[in-house]
């Protein structure tokens, strides 16, 4: 069952994703970063349809992931990667739903939203940029957030050079959008997350590593030993916002595939990053 909800929410949300850059943005020249909105600056460039760019980029990201990363690793990325362009060129032909640039990055980036909230909430992702930030933070140990907010802004300066700084503007508005909705949809007004993570010893340092320096969080190391094989293992526990915890996912399981990750709701966490103690508020209000 668990399967088939999996696969039909990857379905329904690569298509609503498709629907919406093919029917709204672009045919409005919405360019709100991402792999598709790339795809429809390139296309105006090479004069080639955003479809066909769309699939050659895939495949060509696919392959490059697929070295760096280890066919494993991008296994999950595959399905999501590859639905989209399909969608896009299978959806290509339809009439556009509005001429109106703001109408359209509204609605665009509302359905985008939906489309990556159904998408993430059973844990898929749908490659493109995620893919290159894997890559960045393998080689580099750059930040999945920051790599990502990078490739978006330059997507959207360059549809701003290409088409027009009134565009730019629209596709900004647009990316606003798609992530306001992606919250709402994966539930991410819901407050802070405990993970535990359960390791083996050999991840250990590779797992702390990347939660400290790729994610910026904090985490306590508790040691464990396996119930049934009774060999040492290593629960590092964190606290996090609900917006890293597939970045998270994304991390573990790129070092750890075997890894066990629990979440459970924090509803209030107190301490530095988090909500201020009581003596610390009473103390600031004193001092001004």
């Amino acid at each position: 069952m668990n399967q088939v909800k999996f696969y039909a929410s990857m379905l329904v949300g690569t298509f609503i994703i498709a629907l919406s850059f093919t029917l709204l943005q672009s045919p409005n020249q919405i360019a709100s970063g991402g792999l598709t909105g790339a795809s429809l600056v390139l296309s105006s460039i090479f004069n080639v349809p955003s479809a066909t760019i769309l699939l050659v980029t895939t495949l060509l990201l696919l392959v490059i992931c697929c070295y760096f990363l280890g066919m494993n690793t991008i296994l999950k990325s595959v399905i999501g990667s590859l639905l989209i362009p399909f969608f896009v060129y299978l959806t290509s032909g339809l009439h556009p739903l509005t001429d109106d640039p703001l109408l359209a990055s509204i609605f665009g980036g509302l359905g985008v939203g939906v489309g990556l909230g159904i998408v993430f909430r059973v844990g898929g992702n749908t490659g493109g940029f995620t893919l290159i930030a894997q890559i960045l933070h393998k080689i580099k140990s750059v930040k999945y957030s920051t790599s990502i907010i990078f490739m978006d802004a330059i997507v959207m300066i360059a549809g701003g050079l290409i088409f027009s700084p009134e565009k730019a503007l629209y596709a900004l508005v647009g990316a606003f959008v798609t992530r306001k909705t992606m919250e709402f949809i994966q539930g991410k007004n819901k407050g802070s997350q405990v993970a535990y993570i359960i390791s083996s010893k050999v991840y250990e340092k590779r797992i702390t590593e990347s939660v400290l320096n790729g994610l910026d969080r904090g985490l306590t190391k508790i040691t464990g030993a396996g119930g049934y094989t009774n060999s040492e293992r290593v629960i590092m526990m964190t606290v996090l916002d609900q917006s890293k915890v597939k970045d998270l996912r994304l991390v573990v399981q790129e070092i750890d595939p075997q890894a066990f990750i629990i979440l459970c709701d924090a509803t209030e966490v107190i301490g530095e990053g988090f909500t201020p103690s009581f003596r610390s508020s009473s103390s600031k209000m004193l001092v001004s």
